[in-house]
């Protein structure tokens, strides 16, 4: 009897520890599934190489720490927002409905930005912002815990740029030109309030729509008399035909042309503009030739891996990656509990921490990234074109540009 009572209550050990040993493993196969990042980016439309750059530069992060971070793997998913706001809507729903995303990085656009941020917002999920740059997403009523960027505001290169004209050049009556949406609209204003505060005029303002093929009635309209100087703030394919045009029409000759930002000249567009670009003053936080030892390792792997320089937007995409890593790090691989995870990601990126290309990473109450600016010029340096740093005005907050609107 007391061997048959043995055998069952051997069975019945193996069999409870094939139990518990099922549910262990159940268990920690959840605890270690994917933390999941949606890239929501226009890898189509006028501005391709802002959406390389940033997916680029993101993956090359999460590839440093082999795709691993807090115990867990990290899956990136990808979704093209064709620089649509209605697209991005419907793209950033499906990352987070059906693909189940922890973080977006994205988009490209302002437009797009605005339109889907009360959704995002209302989502669990962090949101960074890699490119989009309207002063709106991080001012005082706009900012939010979950929500943080890693590209400058519209007012943080363009206003000191403008005032920087005022003391570095002769140009005191300036036409000025932007894309006709929410960011040209906006980068014009800023670099307008930073050039009349120091005392330049304005004496023309052109919008010409996106996606313009033909720049010749905007710049017969642009030729005014008694200009110095004409700033233009386009982007993406727009800009390689504006500043061929430009040269075209004969007016570089006789009438200096430069950017408010360095959208009008980007690095990744430069070869493809040619010769046109040379002289092109404008600023910019991250200009790819900064002599640093930790920009030029960064210039070197990278350019080892995909082939190509990097950008200021594979910058913004790099730090973005190194942003949600440290959070990840920090909070030990729970993501799902996204209010200690917003905090451990602003505390990384307040407490010098974390190290960019550009420098170290700061951030300020509103989660928006404080930068260096640098003043660039195009020139040609062993056969390649590019953005030269001429000059450096230091760290700017988007709160040192705000007098000017922020009343």
């Amino acid at each position: 009897m007391s061997s048959k009572k043995g055998k069952w209550i051997f069975v019945c050990l193996v069999v409870f520890i094939a139990v518990f040993a099922m549910t262990a493993s159940d268990s920690l196969a959840a605890e270690k599934s994917p933390i999941k990042v949606g890239l929501l980016l226009s890898y189509t439309g006028i501005a391709p190489l802002q959406a390389k750059g940033s997916s680029d530069g993101a993956e090359f992060a999460f590839d440093e720490i082999h795709r691993r971070a807090g115990g867990r793997a990290i899956q990136v998913l990808k979704e093209d927002s064709e620089l649509n706001p209605t697209v991005a809507l419907t793209k950033v729903r499906r990352l987070i409905e059906e693909q189940k995303v922890n973080f977006i990085v994205g988009p490209v656009s302002s437009a797009e930005a605005l339109a889907i941020y009360d959704y995002v917002l209302k989502s669990n999920v962090i949101w960074i912002i890699p490119c989009a740059f309207t002063r709106e997403l991080t001012s005082p009523e706009k900012a939010n815990e979950k929500m943080f960027r890693t590209t400058e505001t519209s007012d943080q290169g363009n206003y000191p740029m403008g005032r920087w004209v005022m003391k570095n050049t002769n140009w005191r009556n300036v036409v000025v030109t932007g894309q006709d949406y929410k960011a040209g609209h906006d980068s014009v204003d800023a670099f307008k309030a930073g050039f009349t505060e120091a005392g330049g005029k304005i004496l023309k303002d052109v919008y010409p729509k996106m996606g313009t093929m033909d720049f010749a009635p905007f710049l017969s309209t642009i030729d005014v008399k008694g200009a110095d100087a004409v700033m233009a703030w386009t982007t993406g394919t727009d800009a390689i035909r504006f500043v061929q045009q430009y040269e075209e029409f004969g007016l570089k000759k006789r009438l200096p042309l430069f950017g408010g930002q360095v959208a009008l000249v980007d690095d990744p567009y430069l070869s493809q503009i040619g010769d046109a670009a040379l002289g092109i003053l404008s600023q910019s936080h991250y200009p790819p030739t900064l002599d640093t030892p930790r920009n030029r390792a960064f210039v070197k792997a990278y350019t080892a891996k995909y082939g190509e320089t990097p950008s200021r937007y594979s910058e913004y995409g790099y730090t973005a990656a190194k942003m949600i890593i440290a959070g990840i790090e920090g909070t030990k691989g729970n993501v799902e509990d996204v209010s200690p995870l917003a905090k451990e990601i602003k505390r990384a990126s307040s407490s010098g921490k974390i190290e960019t290309p550009a420098g170290t990473l700061a951030i300020d109450q509103y989660n928006q990234r404080i930068i260096d600016v640098y003043i660039v010029k195009v020139e040609k340096k062993e056969g390649k074109l590019v953005n030269a740093v001429i000059d450096k005005l230091g760290k700017v907050s988007q709160v040192d540009t705000w007098k000017w609107w922020n009343k």
